[in-house]
């Protein structure tokens, strides 16, 4: 409301009681405390949300892998409660103006109905306005609670599988010069041409080859061809304490046994 009206309204304060006045002004004032209610209500609104905005991220950083869509609607949710939080700065701000003018009209007696029916209009209108944007929030919040269970339910989905990942080998099957060829496979003699011939796992097996088996521990796995070797980034495997082999009609059938070779790579080197 601008001053420029406190002229236009003592023209029109004439007709008017300073009893009217008083009463006027009084319901005027109830209403913009209950305007004002409704701001704090909405600023605790908001602080609830960004509390959990605080923590989904702290559940966002102990997880390695998050889905991103999740991530891209957090930040979205987080850009749009930061819009609200404005909007009702910025009602507050009204609110304490028009205060500051029906204080200035009681002073000076100049307060008439059609004033106050106008800055009863503003404040219904601005309290409107806050109930649809609580509302908004409380949705907002609500959709964020859902992004908190996802999330919580993608990261014990990742730990189930990074726990079968440590139970289990990779196992990559091929013939010596192959390995050897695809730098996999060191080969070497450390004690004369005359003696037996030891090997090396010397590169990390991609897990994601359409050639890498994956073997859990205790299971068994089934190798095309004759198994010369099974070797790791320390040597051969001992059969009996590693792995067990038997042969079928259907091929070479290996299960490895030792726990410790849980999560690491195997080399199977197939005879030429």
């Amino acid at each position: 409301m601008k001053h420029t009206l406190i002229p236009l309204i003592a023209l029109f304060l004439a007709s008017c009681t300073n009893k009217e006045q008083e009463m006027l002004l009084l319901q005027l004032q109830s209403d913009m405390v209950r305007a004002n209610a409704a701001i704090d209500s909405l600023t605790y609104s908001l602080d609830d949300s960004n509390r959990l905005l605080d923590d989904m991220r702290a559940q966002v950083d102990s997880t390695q892998q998050v889905n991103d869509k999740l991530l891209e609607n957090v930040q979205k949710l987080n850009k749009e409660l930061r819009h609200w939080s404005k909007l009702a700065t910025e009602y507050k701000q009204s609110n304490a103006r028009l205060k500051l003018e029906i204080e200035q009209l009681r002073r000076e007696k100049q307060a008439d109905r059609y004033t106050i029916s106008q800055l009863r209009a503003e404040t219904d209108r601005l309290n409107g306005e806050l109930l649809e944007t609580h509302s908004s929030i409380r949705r907002q919040s609500d959709h964020i609670r859902r992004l908190e269970q996802e999330l919580a339910q993608t990261k014990a989905e990742l730990d189930e599988a990074k726990k079968a990942a440590q139970n289990a080998v990779y196992l990559y099957a091929a013939k010596e010069t192959q390995l050897v060829e695809q730098g996999y496979l060191k080969t070497h003699r450390p004690f004369g041409s005359g003696f037996r011939k030891q090997y090396e796992l010397i590169k990390k097996i991609d897990r994601d080859s359409p050639s890498t088996q994956v073997a859990p521990i205790g299971q068994t796995i089934t190798l095309p061809g004759e198994v010369e070797a099974l070797v790791d980034h320390y040597g051969k495997l001992r059969k009996g304490d590693d792995y067990e082999m038997t042969r079928d009609q259907a091929g070479v059938q290996v299960a490895f046994l030792n726990e410790l070779a849980g999560g690491t790579g195997v080399l199977a080197i197939l005879k030429e």
